[in-house]
């Protein structure tokens, strides 16, 4: 009996040991992924060596990110894994949440102290540098914060509230002037899904009534009006494939149509692609997995909206995704939008202020991405 268990472990052992160098084996032969559509998110491709970073140990913690990002059938475990701890009542997982009324929910981002002061500086640096323009910074409140009564009762996240109130003295110092929405999502949030259930976006309805409660401050302008419509039912979202978690919802997604019959449209024009629109809905794009690429598509460095409007308003947005679902209500208040997302956009800024004769600037990202980012202070300060 002892003899067939001392065989029975070593079977297993030897099929364990199998698993594990199969999958690396495999590995070398399946092209590095960059990104993950289903987290959000840049993986970590092979990294270059370099001997400061041997040295400093930032080439090893980068080697561990690889063999984690890279491994073959990656969702495959995240689901596995999922579905195992909600067997045993594990409430989170790869950082995110289950919460009340079927919410899943991303941990809130506690932001690296030195990067946010060098980010905080180069914001000062630029608006110093830029003085002639309006510039304006919404920094959209995440799901954690304004429905943090649905998180589970052990579970205490960042306060995010406190991040945002210290970071909006800061600008406001610079001479960037913050918009606060935040009032105006808790008084509605009883009454308005702001959040999709399975994804970390804000939904079309958020982002409207951002906009209603920001179009004063930005232009003066009274909001235009708009009408939603519902072009998909059973979506799930990013925080649905990165948990694993089934929550026993899907969100729906909708797009606002101007109620005005004399709307005029606007012309997109997409460098990276080369390509014309007038469309910023992609409809397409929802039978994708991330359909919220409905929204103008997936992220581009950099666009440009040629709009009907006839007056001098030229804005820069400088901005993260939960833009994409704002953007066509600006449509009807400036002649040119130009749109930037500093993730991905390498050129140099202050050549592009000038060529778009920019007017006004308006920074929006949510909280969760902005405090753990820091591809905004580096676009800034370039300056060659």
């Amino acid at each position: 009996m002892v003899d067939r268990k001392i065989k029975m472990s070593k079977i297993l052992g030897i099929c364990f040991l199998a698993v594990i160098f199969g999958l690396q084996l495999l590995g070398i032969f399946i092209p590095d992924r960059k990104t993950s559509a289903a987290e959000n998110r840049a993986l970590q491709t092979f990294p270059a060596f370099r001997v400061s970073e041997y040295l400093d140990g930032r080439f090893e913690s980068k080697m561990d990110d690889y063999a984690n990002d890279q491994i073959p059938g990656r969702n495959r475990f995240i689901q596995v894994k999922a579905a195992a701890d909600k067997t045993v009542g594990v409430l989170e997982n790869n950082g995110v949440y289950r919460a009340k009324n079927d919410y899943l929910m991303e941990n809130l981002t506690t932001p690296d102290p030195k990067n946010l002061k060098e980010t905080e500086a180069a914001l000062a640096d630029f608006a110093k540098r830029h003085s002639k323009l309006k510039m304006h910074f919404l920094l959209a409140p995440n799901a954690g914060n304004i429905l943090s009564e649905n998180l589970p009762t052990t579970v205490q996240m960042a306060d995010q509230n406190k991040q945002m109130d210290d970071f909006y003295a800061s600008v406001e110092k610079s001479g960037i002037t913050p918009i606060d929405i935040r009032s105006a999502f808790i008084k509605a949030k009883d009454d308005v899904q702001l959040y999709y259930r399975t994804d970390h976006h804000w939904t079309t309805d958020g982002a409207y009534l951002a906009y209603r409660n920001s179009i004063g401050a930005l232009t003066g302008d009274k909001p235009e009006d708009f009408a939603p419509k519902v072009v998909k039912n059973d979506f799930r979202g990013t925080l649905y494939s990165k948990s694993g978690f089934v929550n026993g919802m899907d969100d729906a997604i909708k797009i606002y149509l101007p109620a005005n019959r004399d709307y005029r449209k606007s012309v997109i024009y997409y460098t990276d692609t080369q390509k014309k629109t007038a469309e910023f809905y992609q409809l397409k794009n929802l039978k994708k997995k991330d359909a919220y690429t409905v929204f103008g598509g997936s992220n581009h460095p950099m666009y440009t909206i040629e709009t009907p409007v006839t007056g001098r308003k030229r804005l820069l947005l400088i901005k993260d995704s939960y833009a994409n679902s704002f953007i066509p209500f600006l449509t009807q208040h400036y002649r040119e939008i130009v749109v930037v997302d500093p993730r991905y956009y390498f050129e140099n800024l202050e050549d592009l202020i000038q060529s778009e004769k920019v007017t006004d600037v308006l920074f929006l990202y949510n909280a969760n991405t902005f405090f753990g980012d820091d591809s905004l202070k580096i676009m800034l300060g370039d300056t060659e």
